[in-house]
């Protein structure tokens, strides 16, 4: 077989995830021609794909000083090294790419994001201006010509946002993304002739409540029909959904305070009382996910945990034991899409943080057929009572999309976790194939309100 027909079916292979043989194939061309590029960095994009970013790397790096395409390879480098979360090296790659190709908007972002997430605030506004500047908007086409209708969507530069970039992948309609910049002079009319419909990324009130007056009046100002206005987003920190959802009929909602810095320290230092009971789950504001979110069983464990964390503002919310009768614990997750309540996952664990990535579910069965069962009829999981409970706080909340974690404590009650728009949707489910039904059905329903929103 000739070395185009190998290169040329790795790279089918690749595309279509048989990554065993594309690896196999990429490495015959390599055996064969050793300083084959197209094969080598076909490979690298391979390892990537596959979390194997030192092997990656490793290949990366002989390219960079046998290539003639440096700003490619420095691309990879730059992902690969953030994927391992060496923010610092990734962001020394992609300034590389823009020493070789000046002004690339979408390199531009990515920078900024990079800074951003390396606390260089001013830096990374500077570089999101210029991106801005360069290019307004950012289009992903739709899958046809013409698209069904246009959508834009109002993004909060390294600040909270809806994860959008698996709802709108292979859509009938063409997505425009606007960076959101306080003090930007936009276009108006050209931003209102790339939207049928606005969506409103901004989701994190913690991270961008100085963004979201400036985006209702970039909004107001287009005058286009608007899913998940910002006003409503205004209200939906912790501790207000908390308060806002105490009261839901078959629902345990904890109520989780916020509390500054300030409040904290004199806590710490003995001048006020503790202001809730042990055991809590604690929490910088801002934050998401496992990381930095402890139960503290005791004064000293809380303290321990703001010695490291004191310098902002934390939430604190009363620990429910919500462990089935079985020992395990169990966290689902409700997609809300206009008046549709779709199951997303059901996440089981061994330990009260369950977060589905981190559990062994990947290697249980048992665990897998549940949360398949879950997925094909929530409702035989979730009664009568539940799913009203469910209803409320939709009701409540108000929003167009967004998600609830939660999960039944022995009784049945709803013991409800978290809600907001800020929860991720992906369909990267190699490992739960099962998965792909309910994700797609998430994405089809968010395409049919968009498109009915747009008429």
């Amino acid at each position: 077989m000739s070395i185009d027909l190998l290169v040329d079916q790795a790279s089918s292979h690749h595309r279509e995830g048989r990554f065993d043989l594309a690896e196999t194939q990429y490495r015959e061309v390599i055996d064969t021609e050793p300083d084959h590029w197209g094969a080598g960095f076909g490979l690298a994009q391979l390892l990537i794909r596959i979390n194997r970013f030192d092997d990656a790397i490793r290949w990366l790096t002989w390219l960079l000083h046998n290539t003639h395409d440096g700003a490619s390879v420095h691309r990879q480098l730059g992902l690969a090294h953030a994927c391992k979360n060496q923010l610092d090296i990734a962001l020394r790659h992609f300034q590389k790419v823009l020493d070789l190709e000046p002004d690339n908007p979408a390199t531009l972002h990515v920078i900024a994001n990079f800074q951003q997430e390396l606390g260089r605030d001013e830096d990374a506004k500077a570089t999101f201006r210029r991106a801005l500047e360069l290019k307004p908007l950012i289009t992903i086409p739709a899958v046809q010509a013409p698209p069904d209708f246009r959508a834009l969507f109002v993004f909060a530069p390294g600040g909270g946002n809806t994860p959008f970039t698996y709802l709108v992948e292979q859509a009938g309609f063409e997505s425009n993304v606007v960076s959101l910049l306080a003090d930007f002079d936009y276009d108006i009319e050209g931003l209102r002739s790339h939207a049928d419909v606005v969506i409103n990324l901004i989701a994190d009130v913690d991270q961008s409540q100085a963004l979201l007056g400036p985006a209702q009046a970039l909004i107001e100002r287009i005058g286009k029909p608007v899913v998940n206005h910002p006003r409503l987003i205004a209200d939906t920190s912790r501790d207000s959904i908390a308060r806002r959802l105490a009261g839901t009929p078959h629902c345990h909602v904890p109520q989780t305070r916020f509390f500054s810095a300030a409040e904290l320290e004199a806590v710490r230092s003995g001048d006020v009382q503790p202001p809730l009971s042990f055991p809590l789950l604690a929490r910088p504001a801002g934050t998401h996910g496992g990381k930095d979110f402890v139960k503290a069983d005791n004064p000293s464990r809380l303290d321990a945990f703001l010695t490291r964390h004191g310098q902002c503002g934390h939430y604190l919310t009363p620990y429910v034991d919500y462990r089935s009768n079985n020992g395990y614990f169990r966290k689902y997750r409700f997609i809300f899409v206009n008046n549709e309540i779709l199951p997303y996952h059901l996440a089981i664990g061994d330990g009260w943080k369950v977060h589905h990535a981190t559990t062994n579910m990947a290697n249980r069965s048992w665990m897998q057929a549940e949360e398949q069962r879950f997925l094909e009829d929530p409702w035989q999981v979730f009664g009568a009572s539940q799913q009203a409970a469910l209803q409320s706080m939709r009701d409540v909340i108000g929003l167009d999309y967004f998600g609830i974690d939660c999960g039944l404590d022995r009784e049945g009650v709803v013991v409800m976790f978290e809600v907001n728009a800020c929860m991720l949707v992906h369909g990267n489910n190699d490992a739960f194939g099962y998965k792909t039904v309910a994700v797609e059905r998430i994405k089809r329903a968010f395409h049919s309100m968009l498109e009915g929103r747009s008429k």
